[in-house]
């Protein structure tokens, strides 16, 4: 009875401990996007996801977004690359957009709760991918051929 006790006191002790670390989650450089296209133009504050860890991660486990913000995905080259909603909570439109900056196609990509998750891409090289809330480019009438800007906030980067 000691014996177990002991072990269930060391075996809680543990837990604690492990509980009470700090996880340390990457952080996501901050910036702005401006989207342009014929006379009309919005900008909003993004996050860039510019390396394979913080690529990976992306928006998973996001319970929602706000309607103006963006996840920016920064590739050193432009390619043809597959994206999925794994552990992604919200429905989310993905702009596929080229190294001069031009929107080449927009898609909706829907949550996935399965191991079978649909892989969204376009059959185009682009260098960048931005992703917002469902509806973000129909409301603000961005199609393909809209322009991006974007620039690092390093007084944001903590």
């Amino acid at each position: 009875m000691k014996r177990n006790m002991f072990l269930l006191l060391v075996f809680l002790s543990f837990s604690i401990l492990l509980i009470s670390q700090d996880i340390n989650l990457p952080v996501f450089p901050k910036g702005e996007l401006t989207i342009s296209q014929d006379g009309k133009s919005i900008t909003i504050p993004i996050e860039i996801a510019d390396n394979d860890e913080l690529q990976s991660l992306g928006l998973m486990y996001s319970n929602d977004i706000p309607k103006e913000y963006g996840m920016l995905f920064v590739f050193p080259t432009e390619g043809i690359r597959a994206f999925w909603m794994k552990n992604t909570y919200i429905p989310l439109d993905i702009a596929f957009i080229n190294s001069e900056g031009v929107i080449l196609e927009i898609k909706t990509m829907e949550p996935c709760y399965s191991q079978n998750c649909p892989v969204y891409t376009i059959y185009k090289p682009f260098r960048y991918a931005l992703e917002v809330k469902v509806g973000f480019f129909e409301e603000y009438g961005f199609k393909p051929g809209a322009r991006i800007f974007w620039e690092t906030k390093k007084e944001l980067i903590d």
